[in-house]
């Protein structure tokens, strides 16, 4: 099947055809547009599409989006230049019973040329190979990855677990390599939902999966991954797609291995780049379906307050809680507490526990459980450092925001607020800007 009205009804049995033409060799992507009717992530559900190209190099997509049409990104490779055909099919050995019908709203194919200012990133972007199962991937019911973005890194290298060297500035090195994250779903071991929520201000996992650095020739100097214990391991395994190096999903917790244990994968393309005065969080703002997702698997995975008790860190449903996206000005690893005041009264993300604190490398979010209804009173934002600041400390609030009844991140309550950090435990105001106001 080529064509048809829009949405196409893709049923069990029927491939779909979609005719790409590029003029000259290049990175090779689809953008479709899917959704499918009577299944639904909340109730671990699942559509999975199987893609190929040129009857080969296949793909799988796990409709994690449930029946909302959701735009579902993927990097086809390196492809020369002419026609080529790319064909979809609902894959039944791995989709949930449910899903007997797949929807596609729109496709949408295209190439990234070699002199493109974004070719890098689409060059070097890894191959997901899901996590195994017993007899499918574990994937299509849990911490299913969802996005994958990327970011400058610097030359230099940054010793410890592994975390991200992209924090210091140009001026710090060259920006001569490139950092890319996932966004799962959740996260079934690690981080527990209080901790993600009050630490990283998400209940997604976020974790850079693959980094590459090159020298002023364009040669390869070094590539890692991100693997157990957020250990940084040096790349040896194989490629895939015009090139592009292969990971494996291993463990629970988004870390990744070079050793294939799964056979199906997915192709994510690097759809978003981080812009420096934004939290990596930023992405699912941008996404906010990712929101919708990993919220559906809070609910039907994790004990939740039925009433929030915003004296307690016991987790409570995820629209209860006050979302706040910071920058750290400059970049440090200070624990932090943040304190929103709504309905005259002040909430803090940690309780006052410095294990509950957002602190070390790329924590610049959190969340404040408050009230149901959230946010519609908030009228103050307020943070501390639980530690001492050993130089001149600051941040800026980004966006304050809560998520509507869909599980959507609702319109930015408070933004624009800044602070520099005082001694250990003093709370200093942030917003509104000039507001003296702190708990």
């Amino acid at each position: 099947m080529t064509q048809g009205s829009i949405p196409i009804r893709l049923v069990p049995g029927m491939v779909w055809e979609h005719r790409h033409v590029q003029a000259a060799a290049g990175e090779a992507w689809l953008a479709a547009r899917l959704a499918a009717p009577g299944t639904s992530w909340g109730r671990a559900e699942a559509a999975v599409v199987a893609l190929d190209l040129d009857g080969d190099a296949r793909q799988h997509l796990i409709l994690a989006g449930g029946d909302e049409p959701v735009e579902y990104c993927r990097l086809l490779g390196l492809l020369p230049g002419g026609a080529h055909t790319v064909r979809l099919w609902i894959d039944r050995s791995l989709s949930a019973p449910s899903a007997t019908l797949v929807e596609i709203h729109a496709i949408r194919t295209g190439t990234v040329p070699g002199d493109h200012e974004a070719a890098a990133a689409w060059r070097h972007a890894p191959i997901l190979h899901y996590r195994p199962g017993n007899e499918r991937t574990e994937s299509v019911t849990t911490d299913t990855p969802l996005l994958l973005f990327y970011r400058p890194v610097s030359a230099r290298d940054v010793p410890g677990r592994g975390e991200s060297s992209a924090r210091g500035t140009a001026a710090a090195g060259a920006r001569r390599g490139i950092e890319y994250h996932v966004v799962f779903s959740h996260e079934d071991a690690g981080t527990d939902l209080t901790g993600l929520l009050a630490k990283w201000g998400h209940t997604t996992d976020i974790e850079w999966v693959y980094r590459v650095r090159w020298g002023e020739s364009g040669l390869t100097l070094r590539e890692e991954f991100q693997g157990p214990g957020h250990r940084a391991m040096p790349f040896r395994g194989t490629r895939a797609l015009g090139g592009h190096p292969v990971l494996q999903v291993s463990g629970r917790h988004g870390m990744v291995t070079d050793r294939v244990r799964c056979p199906f994968r997915a192709a994510l393309a690097p759809v978003w780049r981080q812009p420096e005065d934004e939290p990596r969080e930023a992405v699912m703002h941008a996404f906010p379906w990712t929101w919708r997702v990993s919220a559906q698997e809070v609910v039907r995975q994790v004990p939740l307050e039925p009433t929030p008790v915003p004296a307690t860190p016991a987790p409570a449903d995820p629209r209860t809680y006050v979302f706040l996206h910071w920058k750290r000005e400059p970049p440090d690893s200070l624990p932090l507490e943040a304190a929103v005041r709504v309905g005259g009264v002040w909430y803090t993300s940690a309780w006052g526990r410095a294990d509950l604190a957002f602190g070390g490398d790329d924590a610049e979010a959190t969340a404040v459980k408050v009230p149901a209804p959230s946010g519609a009173s908030l009228t103050a934002v307020a943070v501390r450092a639980l530690a001492a600041p050993t130089g001149p400390a600051g941040v800026r609030l980004v966006r304050a925001f809560v998520l509507d009844e869909a599980y959507r991140p609702g319109p930015v309550l408070a933004a624009g607020g800044a602070a520099q950090l005082q001694p250990a435990g003093a709370w200093v105001p942030v917003w509104p800007p000039g507001t003296s106001a702190v708990p």
